[in-house]
């Protein structure tokens, strides 16, 4: 599961498990999946945490980006959230992303690139 991964990689690197990391971890658990964004997070998080910064929120997701367990990506001009950091293909129509793991299309473009692929957004209709 996500959230174990995350408070094992965090712990490794020698971050405390504060009340509101761990809040965050467990949102991002709960609703990682359909690529939330930063306001989104921020808003989950103040429900149990009023005080909680946005700063506070984008320092422990970029950290979070370091320890290799999130991507973020930009979409109609907000900052989303990824937790599926396995090369694959985000299928975007309109507000919904849906998450296709098809080895095969990346590797293609990987082929076509020369690059390693983390991620792709397609914009569908």
């Amino acid at each position: 599961m996500w959230k174990e991964r995350a408070v094992e990689a965090l712990k490794k690197e020698g971050y405390k498990m504060t009340p509101q990391r761990l809040k965050l971890l467990e949102v991002l658990n709960e609703i990682g999946e359909r690529h939330p964004t930063l306001g989104e997070v921020h808003n989950a998080l103040r429900r149990e945490f009023p005080t909680v910064s946005f700063s506070t929120l984008y320092s422990n997701v970029l950290t979070l980006r370091e320890l290799g367990l999130v991507e973020l990506f930009s979409l109609e001009g907000e900052t989303r959230i990824e937790v599926n950091t396995k090369p694959h293909v985000n299928l975007i129509e309109g507000t919904r992303i849906i998450d296709v793991n098809d080895p095969e299309i990346i590797e293609a473009i990987r082929r076509k690139t020369g690059r390693n692929v983390k991620l792709v957004n397609v914009l569908v209709e």
